[in-house]
C-alpha cells in the first residue's frame, strides 16, 4: 500500500524546519541561561542581585512583585542594559507599594524579544542573606528558524529568519540534502544585529551548482550555540 501526500503538504514539511541550541548537558540548562542570586538587602529600601550567564547586549526590565508571582505583571523598578553580560551586581530600589512585606519576588525579562527572563525572592529583612529559587526559562518559541523565501537556481537563495537572536555572529553553510547543512561549504559570515524577522540572501557555492536540493544551516560562531537549518529545491521556479 503506498500513500500519496498532497504537494502543499510536503511544502509545508521543508518550511517549519526548527533546530535548538544544545546545552552541553541537558541536566543542567543553568550553564547557558541567565540566573541571578540575592547579595544583599536593606530592609524596605533596596536589593543587590548578582547575576549568572547574562546575555550580553540585551536589554531587561526589572519587576518586583508580591511573593508566589515570580515578579509576573510587577511593578516597574528600573531598566537595564547587560553590556558584556556575564556576571554582574545591580542594585535595585524597592517600590513603596511592596515596603513591609515580609517577601518579596524579583524578575528581569528581556524588553528587546530574546524572550530571556530569571526570577528569585527576597525576605525584606536587612540581617536575611536567604535567597528564593532561581528560574532560567527562556520559552521554546524564542528558538530561532528561518524559511525559504526565494531560490535563484546555482545563483542564490533568500531566507526570512524568525526570532534570530541580537547582537550575534552567525556564519552559514551549505552542503549536499541529508547533511542539514553540518560540515557544509563556507558562505558566509553575518552579524543579526537587532535579531528578529530578517531576510537574507546567499550566494550558493559553486561545488553545490546542478545539484537537485541543497541542505542550508545558520550557526552561531560567538558560543551563544543557537543554530538552524533548512533546505531547498536548487530551481529559480520554487
Amino acid at each position: 500500500m503506498s500513500v500519496k501526500f498532497p504537494n502543499s503538504l510536503l511544502i509545508g514539511i521543508v518550511i517549519l524546519m526548527i533546530a535548538f541550541p544544545v546545552p552541553a548537558s541537558a541536566s543542567t540548562p543553568e550553564k547557558f541561561y541567565p540566573t541571578f542570586s540575592i547579595a544583599g538587602v536593606v530592609q524596605d529600601v533596596s536589593v543587590t542581585i548578582t547575576t549568572y550567564n547574562l546575555p550580553a547586549y540585551d536589554g531587561f526590565n526589572v519587576l518586583m512583585n508580591t511573593m508566589g508571582t515570580k515578579g509576573l505583571h510587577g511593578i516597574h523598578v528600573a531598566s537595564i542594559s547587560s553590556g558584556a553580560g556575564g556576571v554582574q551586581t545591580y542594585t535595585f530600589n524597592i517600590p513603596a507599594a511592596l515596603r513591609g512585606l515580609y517577601q518579596i519576588a524579583i524578575r528581569l525579562q528581556s524588553n528587546t524579544g530574546s524572550g530571556y527572563y530569571a526570577y528569585n525572592w527576597f525576605y525584606n529583612n536587612t540581617s536575611s542573606g536567604s535567597t528564593g529559587g532561581i528560574g532560567y526559562y527562556p520559552p521554546v518559541h524564542y528558538y530561532p528558524t528561518f524559511m525559504i523565501s526565494a531560490v535563484s537556481r546555482n545563483n542564490s537563495v533568500t531566507i526570512v529568519t524568525h526570532n534570530l537572536p541580537a547582537n550575534d555572529t552567525f556564519e552559514v553553510l551549505m552542503g549536499p540534502m541529508g547533511t542539514r547543512g553540518i560540515n557544509g561549504y563556507y558562505v558566509t559570515t553575518f552579524n543579526t544585529g537587532v535579531g528578529g524577522l530578517q531576510t537574507l540572501t546567499f550566494a550558493t557555492p559553486p561545488p553545490l551548482y546542478g545539484s537537485h536540493r541543497i541542505a542550508i544551516r545558520i550557526q552561531s560562531i560567538t558560543g551563544s550555540r543557537y543554530y538552524a537549518f533548512n533546505w531547498f529545491y536548487n530551481n529559480s521556479t520554487y
